[in-house]
Formats: structure tokens, C-alpha cells, sequence
């Protein structure tokens, strides 16, 4: 009886230990043929749009119905600035209030827009201006000290954008420690994500002036004693030995390596326009080439690498984590010799990478920007190895770089018409044909959309030409801008044809980039666009 039980236990359990081992293989390849096939499946792409604060108002009841058109274009991520280019905030801060946006002092901006979001399931990318502050912004205000310097001892705001519009912002030096580094920009990028559940952080103007003055700055008292440091151009130990280059090889720059004291002797005598000129223009060695500004380039260029490390040491060191993305220009190689801006070897800091490939960043018609445009993405994702997501950054208003042309020439030709001498008939007169010109550029297109606003555009450019010369072409031309500025300002449907943003983003999409980021709800408004997102998101 005893040997029979035994028997049956052995029996049984062997059958146990079989179906278990059957169980397992099963679920092993469940599991193997699942995974197989998730892997093989193609992750989403991810919709994402640059969003001012004004796009999306100052109630809850205009950041509902924000969100709510958003979720109706599909856009997963809204990249929303906090810190806007003149230096002003958009949230409750404790430690910055003197830098909250004017209307925006009492309303929790960031916290409503955050809760109405992620009840419909997007994500919230908490947009900084990084390094430009405004004239008459909090930063600089209180520390004219922490401002990026050019030769003559200058800021930023001495510049000219263009020929004539003055430039008011004020770029703030990345590399002075103390300073506004650490004294201003990362404190304020700690206290969003300390306060506000954002899901990640978003870096832009991460870089030096290049839009005004690539090789100007920075040349501040700091940097100017940092930058020989940085590059070790002498020797802070024995400073009063001077070290020639030894000539032991025919090619003058093979010499290189010799040791030579780079700084002259009189370093420390000089002024900063001196100084500036020698960084820029001297020699690594005498008579080789004028090549001291490559320790320029690669000083600027550290000092942005430094802050984005830092600035992702500070933000992953929280307890929740927080993804940080990034706006950059279009090319690393170029944006690096030019704005410091080398971020393809930023990988290991930034999680997402959204370069601004917009149109006006490219020469050429809007066919050959479309071919550029999935060339430079596909150059993108190449240069950070596929290690991280780009997100091709496509700016609306810019693809309509012919329907915009014939509005800024009529602009341009009123305004110069204007600052002509009251005697100068002659010129008025030329004026007022260019003006003529241009708007028979754009007329055709516009009695196509809006019969009526060309109707009476086509009244007021009459008036112009009928003055002609006299003195009232000025009341004419008075009236005819102000008509023209409110048709940028709010542009009839279909003057910006919907199929350009569609025909982009397939471009862009050929490279197979992550995401597609659209630049920006604002001009959604005022170019009639929302639609043509919908239709190219559409899931």
C-alpha cells in the first residue's frame, strides 16, 4: 500500500514538473514573440508646439479651450515659455517676483496650464530663454556686472539688427561664476521643477549672440582672465620666463608643440580692446598663421557645454524625474564656430533635441527647401548617433517666404516714402510705383482669398500713386500702412496655403526623425494654420 502511494506521488509529480515545463516554453514564447514584434513596431511620432504665454491666455477658462484646441490637432507636447526673451517669467515665483510677466502676477499661469494639460494627456515642456535678458529686464537691471562685453566695453543692446532697428536685449556672459549662471538662470529652472509637476525643461538662446555679433563677445573682465587660463596660453607658475618657439621643423605651425609662451609680456598692461584684438588675431606662433581665435571658439564653446551639464546635474539630481530638451540651430558644426553651440556633444545632458530647421535658415525656392529639409534631418539624427530623439523644428510663418514678401516690400516702400523731404517729388513719386509694383505682385493671390480686403488694399495703394509726389501721398501712405499692418497681423484664410506646412512636415518626416515640432500656436492664429496641423497630425 505504502509502495502504490509512493508510486502515485512520483507519478504525479512528474506530471506537475512536465506541465510546468510545458507552461513555461508557452509562455516563453508568448513572451519572445511579443516583445519580437513591439520591437519591430515603429514608436509613435510625437507632435509637439512652441507655445507663447498671450496664445494661451490669462484664465482658466482661455488655457481650457487652448488645450482643448490642441488635443484637437494632436499635439502631444506643449513647449510653453516661461522665460521669455526679455528676461520676464510666467509663474507664481517666490525667489524672482520682481521678473513676473506684467498680467500675469496673481494667475498661476504655469500650474493651470499644467492640470488642464495632463487631464487630456499632454505633455508640458517648460520653455527658458537662456542667456538673453531684456534692456530694461529684472537680471540686468540688478546686475549690470553679469553682461556679455564686446571689445569697446559694450553690451549687446549697442548692436543693430539689420541696418537700422536697435537691438534692446542684453546677452548675459555663460561663464562668470559667480554670476548669472549660478546666480539667476539655474536657481530659476530649479524652482519650476521643485514646484510644478513639468515633465521636462526646455533650453533656448543655449549659446553666444550670433544673430548680431558672432565674434564679438564675450570680452568681459572675467573672460578675458579666464579664457589664457582655459587654454593654459602661459604658464601661471614662473610667469616671468618666457618660452620661445623652438624651430626644429621647416613648416612653421609643425612646431607647435615646442612650449612657447603664447601671451606677449606686456598681457597684463593692456586694455580690453587690446587684448581682444590679440585673442582674435594673434599667432600661436611667430610668423605662422593668425590662429589664436580657434582658443576663442573653443573657450565659448565649453562655456555652454558647462552650463547645459550643470544645468542637467542639477535638475536629475531632484527626486522626480524631469526630461530637458533643447532648441538649436540647424547645424552643430556651423553653430559651434560661430555661437558656441556645439550640441551633438551634448548627449549625455539632453534628452530631446528640437533644431530649428526653419526655412529662413536655408537659401533658395520652397522646392529646395524640402529637399534640404529631410537632408539636414536625416544629418541631425546622424550627428548625435542615434542616441537621442530629434524632433524636426518646422516654423510656419517662414514657409511662406513669397506670399510675405510683396507685404514687407509695400511696408517698407510706405515707410521709406515717408521719411522722404516734403520737396522731394521725385522720389515720392518712385516710391509710390514701388509700391504699386509690389502689391500687383500680391494681388492676384489675395482676390483669390479675400476679394474684399484686396479691394480696398487696391484703393488705398490708388491713393498713393495718385498723390504721387505731393504732399498728400502722406495722409495716403498714413492709411495705407496701417491697412497693411493689420493684414499681417491677421492674414484672410488661405493666403497662407495650407499645403506648404503639410507638404514640410512629409519632407521632414522622410528622415524618420522622432517628432515633428511646429514654431508656434501664435502664428497658428494669425496665419489661419490650425487646420492644416490637424490634417497632418491627424493619427
Amino acid at each position: 500500500m505504502i509502495s502504490c502511494g509512493l508510486q502515485k506521488l512520483k507519478s504525479r509529480t512528474l506530471f506537475l514538473g512536465l506541465l510546468m515545463s510545458f507552461v513555461l516554453v508557452v509562455l516563453f514564447h508568448f513572451l519572445s514573440v511579443t516583445n519580437a514584434s513591439n520591437s519591430t513596431q515603429p514608436k509613435r511620432e510625437v507632435h509637439a508646439l512652441w507655445t507663447h504665454p498671450p496664445a494661451v491666455g490669462n484664465t482658466p477658462e482661455a488655457t481650457r479651450k487652448f488645450i482643448d484646441r490642441c488635443k484637437q490637432a494632436n499635439i502631444d507636447t506643449i513647449v510653453i515659455m516661461i522665460k521669455g526673451s526679455s528676461g520676464e517669467i510666467y509663474w507664481q515665483s517666490k525667489r524672482f517676483p520682481q521678473a513676473i510677466a506684467k498680467g500675469y502676477e496673481k494667475f498661476d499661469f504655469l500650474g493651470t496650464l499644467i492640470k488642464e494639460a495632463h487631464a487630456q494627456g499632454i505633455k508640458v515642456d517648460a520653455w527658458f530663454c537662456d542667456f538673453i535678458e531684456g534692456l530694461d529686464g529684472a537680471a540686468y537691471r540688478e546686475h549690470p556686472e553679469w553682461a556679455e562685453l564686446n571689445p569697446d566695453g559694450n553690451t549687446t543692446a549697442s548692436e543693430k539688427l539689420g541696418h537700422t532697428r536697435s537691438y534692446d536685449y542684453v546677452w548675459m556672459c555663460p561663464a562668470r561664476r559667480p554670476g548669472y549662471v549660478d546666480q539667476w538662470l539655474i536657481p530659476m529652472f530649479e524652482e519650476v521643477a521643485k514646484n510644478y509637476p513639468v515633465d521636462s525643461v526646455h533650453h533656448d538662446y543655449v549659446r553666444y549672440p550670433g544673430d548680431v555679433a558672432p565674434d564679438s563677445y564675450c570680452f568681459c573682465d572675467y573672460c578675458l582672465a579666464h579664457l589664457p587660463q582655459y587654454a593654459m596660453l602661459s604658464y601661471r607658475t614662473r610667469p616671468e620666463e618666457r618660452y620661445r618657439v623652438k624651430f626644429n621643423q621647416p613648416r612653421i605651425e609643425a612646431n607647435w608643440w615646442s612650449d612657447p609662451t603664447m601671451l606677449p609680456g606686456d598681457w597684463n598692461q593692456m586694455d580690453r580692446r587690446e587684448k581682444a584684438d590679440f585673442i582674435m588675431n594673434g599667432r600661436t606662433i611667430p610668423g605662422g598663421p593668425p590662429d589664436m581665435r580657434y582658443f576663442f571658439y573653443d573657450y565659448r564653446q565649453q562655456q555652454i557645454k558647462t552650463f547645459v551639464k550643470q544645468l542637467a546635474t542639477t535638475i536629475r539630481g531632484l527626486d522626480r524625474k524631469i526630461e530637458i530638451s533643447a532648441a538649436v540651430f540647424k547645424n552643430p558644426i556651423l553653430s559651434s564656430r560661430y555661437i558656441g553651440q556645439h550640441w551633438n556633444d551634448w548627449t549625455p545632458w539632453i534628452d530631446v533635441y528640437m533644431p530649428m530647421t526653419y526655412r529662413s535658415h536655408f537659401a533658395g525656392s520652397f522646392d529646395s527647401y524640402l529637399d534640404h529639409l529631410t537632408e539636414t534631418t536625416a544629418k541631425q539624427i546622424e550627428w548625435v548617433n542615434h542616441e537621442r530623439p530629434i524632433y524636426a523644428g518646422i516654423a510656419t510663418t517662414y514657409l511662406y517666404r513669397e506670399e510675405l514678401q510683396p507685404i514687407d516690400d509695400i511696408r517698407d516702400r510706405v515707410t521709406e516714402l515717408k521719411a522722404l523731404a516734403p520737396n522731394d517729388s521725385k522720389g515720392r513719386a518712385e516710391k509710390a510705383r514701388a509700391i504699386r509694383t509690389s502689391f500687383d505682385v500680391m494681388k492676384p493671390h489675395l482676390a483669390e482669398v479675400a476679394p474684399e480686403v484686396e479691394k480696398e488694399i487696391a484703393g488705398l495703394v490708388d491713393a498713393v500713386v495718385a498723390a504721387g509726389g505731393s504732399s498728400s501721398a502722406s495722409i495716403a501712405a498714413d492709411n495705407l500702412l496701417a491697412r497693411i499692418k493689420r493684414l499681417r497681423s491677421d492674414l484672410p484664410a488661405g493666403y497662407f496655403q495650407p499645403e506648404k506646412l503639410v507638404r514640410s512636415i512629409e519632407a521632414a518626416r522622410k528622415a524618420n526623425p522622432a517628432g515633428i515640432a511646429i514654431f508656434a500656436a501664435s502664428n497658428l492664429d494669425i496665419e489661419k494654420l490650425w487646420p492644416a496641423v490637424e490634417t497632418a497630425f491627424k493619427r
